[in-house]
């Protein structure tokens, strides 16, 4: 008898040694009610530049670049990108700009950044840091994730709340008017170049978003769409902010925009700790304004950051 007590007691703290001696981490809850609403207060405390944020999950990582998205190759947000995969192990890489659905390392997302590399010229990359981001991750062997819900996906939440599907097709087609501003492909949302872009972009979405071809069929019912939302024709005084999920902006449109804000932030932050919980070092890549918005609901699941700047190589030594 005493012998079986011996044996079950040495079990039990073989069992003890080997829990604590595990590399697995606590299992991190999501604390999707605990992300930021987008408003003026947020974005005007926002960082004029691009910044990182890091929490120590267990022995891993979180790293999440708020990049100002970028298109020259000397920006801080290019920087940040490399600081991080020369002074951290990541194991994942999620990204803006891709559906969740195409699974992890996409060949399509490939192809798309090697083209853009290729095609880097004078410090200029069209494309943007998603490139260098997933280079990156291809020359460290980590495994990238796309990390968008699907359009339809969203399309549906958004119906849901009363959107119908012009504001949609609408929205879609111009939010990206200001990439387009920084591919220098136009100058403004006056110039006469703009008006193949939206046809085709119009096209796009209607087969992204599943919408009948009656609605916005044109660029000219684009226009008329744009002024009977912001109460203005579209013209050399689009700013930015107009595509920005603002909760409490000045524009029609940021309503439209933080609706899909919302769906997009619950997305991304199950994706995020689904991946931390899965026991890796991950690297986010997405706009600073997505970083203001999770940043209250990551300190809620997993506890402050252990830093937050610029100097990535100082960030790996306070958070080891």
């Amino acid at each position: 008898m005493l012998l079986a007590q011996q044996g079950a007691l040495l079990t039990l703290s073989a069992a003890i040694m080997l829990t604590g001696c595990s590399k697995d981490a606590p299992t991190i809850a999501p604390r999707p009610d605990a992300l930021e609403p987008f408003s003026t207060i947020i974005r005007d405390n926002q960082p004029e530049d691009a910044f990182a944020t890091v929490y120590k999950a267990g022995e891993n990582q979180l790293i999440w670049i708020g990049a100002k998205h970028a298109t020259r190759t000397d920006s801080l947000t290019f920087s940040l990108i490399e600081g991080a995969y020369r002074a951290f192990n990541i194991d994942s890489l999620i990204i803006e700009g891709c559906p969740a659905l195409w699974g992890p390392n996409p060949q399509r997302l490939i192809d798309y950044a090697r083209e853009g590399a290729a095609a880097e010229k004078d410090g200029f990359q069209q494309r943007g840091e998603i490139i260098l981001a997933v280079i990156g991750g291809l020359d460290n062997e980590t495994t990238l994730h796309c990390a968008e819900p699907s359009d339809i996906d969203i399309k549906t939440a958004l119906a849901s709340q009363g959107f119908p599907p012009a504001d949609l097709i609408g929205f879609y087609t111009m939010r990206t008017i200001p990439q387009w501003m920084r591919e220098r492909r136009i100058t403004n949302g006056a110039d006469p170049a703009l008006m193949p872009l939206l046809v085709e972009e119009l096209e796009r979405n209607r087969q992204r978003l599943d919408i009948d071809a009656t609605v916005l069929p044109d660029a000219e019912a684009f226009l008329s769409w744009y002024q009977g939302i912001n109460g203005k024709p579209l013209g050399a005084d689009f700013v930015l902010e107009e595509t920005g999920p603002l909760s409490d902006g000045p524009h029609g449109s940021n309503r439209i925009a933080s609706a899909i804000s919302r769906q997009r932030a619950v997305f991304l932050h199950h994706q995020v700790l689904d991946r931390l919980n899965s026991n890796e070092s991950v690297m986010v890549v997405f706009g600073a304004s997505h970083l203001m918005i999770h940043q209250p609901a990551l300190d809620a699941a997993i506890g402050a950051p252990c830093y937050v700047g610029a100097d990535l190589t100082r960030a790996a030594e306070q958070c080891r």
